[in-house]
């Protein structure tokens, strides 16, 4: 038997510590992936596998709904803080073990400029955007009591609707 690439085997053990550990491996886990700290194991693959396992009524929704959205974010700040206000000094040092250079987050940083704060939420919406977004919401010096809440409520319509589809 050949052993698992990299990425598939982070992807198993995600998985299988969310089979273990229930709630705290998912609060954990989307802590790690907003705050790209994990992000190559998107939450699109561990979501809906542990809403499978742990969701089983209304009330259990309710709580993996909170647990998520909780994790996303504290995760985002993290980002926001890490990558974003601090981008430029921890993008030199460790870029390329996030897969982040500096002409991303320019890039990034002239996108959110474009079209603005309400992309914070949106943008917790869209697959591939949902951890990145902190990134120049944190480079454009957002002001942290409008991210917070936009990137909560983002979270929030994300992880109840993809919750919602797996408990149907």
């Amino acid at each position: 038997m050949q052993p698992l690439p990299p990425v598939e085997s982070v992807q198993r053990t995600v998985l299988l510590l969310v089979g273990s550990y229930g709630l705290v491996a998912v609060f954990v886990y989307m802590v790690l992936e907003t705050s790209l700290l994990l992000h190559f194991v998107p939450s699109e693959v561990v979501l809906p596998f542990a809403a499978a396992l742990l969701v089983t009524d209304p009330l259990s929704f309710a709580v993996f709904v909170l647990v998520t959205t909780a994790g996303s974010t504290l995760g985002s700040v993290v980002a926001y803080y890490l990558f974003g206000r601090n981008s430029t000094r921890v993008l030199e040092r460790y870029g390329r073990y996030v897969h982040v250079s500096p002409a991303d987050v320019d890039r990034w940083e002239r996108w959110f400029h474009r079209w603005g704060e309400s992309s914070v939420f949106w943008g917790r919406l869209l697959p591939v955007a949902r951890a990145l977004v902190s990134v120049p919401a944190g480079a454009a010096g957002m002001d942290l009591r409008r991210f917070i809440p936009l990137s909560a409520a983002g979270a929030l319509v994300f992880d109840a609707t993809l919750t919602s589809l797996v408990y149907a």
